[in-house]
This record gives C-alpha cells, structure tokens and sequence, in this order.
C-alpha cells in the first residue's frame, strides 16, 4: 500500500513543486510606465517632461531595464536641443506602491551629466494621469570625476526623490 502511495503521491508533488517553481519565476517584480510632467521652462512657461521606463528583476535576481527622460525645460550644450538622457537601470527596490530605480547614463545630449543615475515612482491605481507620481532624475553627484554606484537605491527613502503628480500617462509598479 505505501508503494502504491508513493508512487501516486510523487508525480503529484513534483507536479506541484514544478507549478510553483513556474509561477515563482513568472511573478517577477516589474515597474513601468510612461507620461508628462509639467515643469517650467527658463521663461517661466510650462512644458511637458516626458519619460518612459521598464524595469524587472530577472529569476537570476538581477534587475534590467532602461529609462528615456525627454525635457524641454533646458536644452543641452552649445544649444543641443531639449535635454534627452538614456538610462540602463540595473537597481531596484520596491517598498509598497513606490519603487526606487538607480542605472547608469546610457546616453544623454549633456555630457557634464554622465553618472549614475536614481528616480522613484509611485502607482496610485487607475487611471494614471492626475493620480501616479515621479520624481525627477537625481545624479550621483556634479564631479564628472567620480562614478556613483546604481545599487544606491536600495539605500533610498522618499526624501531622496521627492514625487510630482503626473499630468498624463500611468505608472505600474508590480512586486
């Protein structure tokens, strides 16, 4: 009788452990979203900061993703058109409905702004706009001799980052 028991109760355990192995691996934690935020230019005029991001912590428990900040509020050097930056987000930590994200420069139209780089979110539920919140991008520091550490937002509060209420888009964060 136990061998026949064992030999029903073993494909159905591993079954259930291959189920929950599965459903561990798909149920990564993962912040997205995209919008505007109004801030104001040189001139006192209001413009919309646009930004995207993408970011997910990998079953190998690694964090990946990538951030585009658009804003008009200040042109890059020598007149290079709005200020654009490309962010490899490589940390993450997720405290309730807000989500601190720390990456490197990937790219950016201002060179004197090339470091590691931190910004939080927070998802307020539906729909997005007028309801979720960013802050805005947040260096290392202003030395272009030294290089900060991405992994820095694991040490982050929202004192760090303070947020802004976004005029359109939606912010997701899933832990």
């Amino acid at each position: 009788m136990l061998r026949r028991i064992t030999t029903i109760a073993l494909p159905v355990l591993l079954a259930v452990f291959g189920l929950i192995g599965m459903a561990a691996r798909t149920s990564a934690q993962t912040v997205n979203g995209e919008g505007t935020l109004l801030v104001l230019n040189e001139n006192g005029d209001p413009v919309r900061r646009q930004f995207s991001f993408s970011a997910r912590v990998g079953a190998n428990g690694l964090v990946k993703g990538n951030a585009v900040l658009h804003n008009p509020a200040f042109d890059g050097p020598n007149g290079h058109g709005n200020y654009q930056l490309q962010i490899s987000i490589s940390c993450m930590k997720v405290v309730g409905n807000v989500a601190f994200l720390g990456g490197t420069t990937r790219r950016t139209n201002d060179p004197s702004l090339v470091d590691a780089v931190f910004f939080s979110v927070q998802d307020n539920g539906e729909p997005g706009r007028g309801r979720d919140r960013v802050s805005r991008a947040f260096f290392w520091d202003d030395d272009p001799n030294t290089t900060g550490d991405p992994q820095a937002c694991q040490a982050m509060t929202q004192a760090d980052a303070p947020l802004e209420t976004i005029e359109s888009g939606n912010v997701q964060v899933k832990p």
